[in-house]
């Protein structure tokens, strides 16, 4: 990334984007193989970017061309300006002629997902003998990234429908599965007998077993056991008990509507799939279920034996439906807990952070 990139927030995208804009900027979203700011290069110094705007060649060479003390807009959003100052007065606007590539709302991370890990992964000549000895089936390895660090023993990558990242540090025991395109980013793992099905980014550091489908997990969380995730976002340093299971499709097909933050009601997406949208600091119980279309925010400690309700506010304690207000200096001492498992160690703001995300959900909690 060239640090002379400016990155700016839209303060509704924000919102659209919680709760996992509440620890992070637009720009620091993971998608694909890495940040949005961490795919950004060659740009002028003087350009200001949307946080969420993603790269391609096409708008790389309008950015590059944009004239001086210019706003280039798409519809009624601002997507990029060029100008030596951070005030938006007096630039002339331009109009983009086509849809440029731009998170707006959680849905988009996974459509948008699926299109970069084709776009990014790009395969390298790794030992195959080497790893086939090691008991491990690779179809189409021609379309695989292997790091030479990573560790496979036993596995099968069908990279026959898209291509497969396997990170620095990455560990792999028997049994494993991977159907591209997906990837594992740098020091994650999976559990035995894990299976990881097409358009799915683990993030780094993660753990996570089970059946994972058209899913991307944030750093730092784990999902180690059996359980179904599908077409979900996971923050990070969360935690799936055992068995904890989601519904990702409706039985009667209809399009799945997600609680939305910036409106406090639920929003229609016009897809047909999606399973959690799960904030950061997020532990659940053994055997804890998920209904299709749920929403649930940062610094919860959660469980049911029945359907969690579709919408759960951050700061969340207990099981369902006996929930009550998770005291602050107890999710505080869990999330340092939680990072610790990681090497982590949380910003110094962290206990201001949790009161505010307190303060800006009240009206959720009545």
């Amino acid at each position: 990334m060239s640090h002379s990139i400016l990155f700016f927030d839209d303060e509704k995208i924000l919102k659209n984007l919680r709760p996992l804009t509440y620890l992070r900027n637009l720009s620091e979203l993971y998608i694909g193989l890495n940040r949005i700011q961490d795919k950004w290069t060659n740009i002028p110094a003087d350009i200001h970017l949307l946080g969420s705007l993603l790269p391609d060649p096409k708008i790389k060479d309008i950015l590059t061309n944009l004239s001086p003390e210019t706003g280039l807009w798409y519809g009624g959003q601002l997507i990029a300006y060029r100008s030596s100052k951070t005030e938006l007065e007096g630039l002339t606007k331009q109009m983009l002629a086509f849809a440029p590539r731009y998170i707006e709302y959680p849905e988009d991370l996974l459509t948008y997902n699926a299109q970069l890990l084709h776009e990014e992964i790009k395969p390298n000549s790794f030992d195959l003998d080497r790893l086939t000895i090691e008991g491990n089936t690779i179809l189409h390895p021609e379309n695989c990234f292997i790091h030479p660090t990573a560790k496979l023993r036993g596995t099968m990558l069908d990279a026959s429908q898209g291509p497969i990242y396997i990170g620095e540090g990455v560990h792999l025991p028997i049994g494993t599965l991977i159907q591209g395109p997906a990837a594992m980013l740098a020091d994650s793992s999976t559990n035995l007998g894990a299976k990881i099905r097409g358009n799915t980014t683990i993030g780094i550091g993660c753990k996570v077993g089970g059946e994972i489908n058209a899913s991307l997990f944030f750093p730092y969380s784990n999902k180690a056991h059996e359980g179904y995730v599908g077409s979900s976002i996971i923050g990070s340093y969360s935690n799936w008990g055992a068995l904890s299971t989601c519904s990702n499709v409706r039985n009667d097909l209809a399009p799945i509507s997600l609680f939305d933050y910036s409106t406090g009601k639920p929003r229609k997406t016009g897809k047909n799939s999606f399973g959690v949208l799960m904030g950061d600091f997020v532990t659940t119980g053994i055997g804890t279920k998920f209904n299709t279309g749920t929403v649930i925010g940062n610094h919860c400690n959660i469980s049911s034996s029945s359907f969690l309700p579709k919408f759960i506010p951050s700061l969340t304690w207990g099981e369902f439906p006996d929930f009550a207000p998770y005291k602050h200096e107890k999710a505080f001492q869990n999330a340092c807990a939680w990072a610790a498992t990681k090497k982590q160690v949380l910003a110094k703001n962290i206990k201001a952070i949790i009161d505010q995300i307190w303060k800006e959900e009240a009206s959720f909690r009545n």
